[in-house]
């Protein structure tokens, strides 16, 4: 049974997908034009802004705060440490974990960030924490998922980094 909106899940549904989902069955079908299982996931260029600015009208945002978007910048940031979002920046914590399938087929990379923001000549460091996923060795602009959570992390401040 295909569900088209997270509106439409049965009671006690939740939408919380694997690693190797995101990549396998949302973001490999986006890449190909395919229909999805669910039709909720917003596209949206997540780095244009800080991290609570973004979207989140989607029941399933509600219910864990978690919040899902297909990434439309046009940057491929998957080489890149940091990158620039409203007043502040997302930072890699842990590089590039690979992605395989149950027969170790690899299919792609997940990164995981904290934003930092700007405050004078310092970041901050906030509670916001981003999942990144890329599909592995697709010759076409590959969309990325975005997968936002709110955790309790310390706050620290530190001077921000040499150019």
């Amino acid at each position: 049974m295909a569900v088209n909106s997270f509106d439409e899940l049965p009671a006690g549904f939740r939408f919380d997908p694997s690693d190797d989902e995101l990549v396998d069955i949302f973001l490999m079908k986006k890449v190909h034009n395919q229909p999805l299982p669910l039709h909720d996931i917003q596209k949206f260029d997540v780095f244009q802004t800080e991290p609570w600015m973004l979207p989140r009208d989607n029941r399933a945002s509600l219910e864990n705060r978690r919040y899902y978007f297909f990434d439309i910048s046009n940057c491929n940031f998957q080489n890149m440490d940091t990158r620039a979002a409203g007043n502040g920046e997302w930072r890699i914590i842990k590089n590039n974990k690979d992605l395989a399938l149950p027969n170790n087929h690899f299919i792609g990379r997940k990164n995981t960030l904290v934003y930092w923001r700007k405050k004078g000549n310092q970041f901050v460091k906030t509670q916001w924490m981003m999942h990144e996923f890329h599909i592995a060795r697709i010759k076409i602009i590959t969309p990325t998922v975005i997968d936002l959570t709110v955790e309790n992390a310390s706050v620290s401040a530190r001077p921000p980094p040499s150019p």
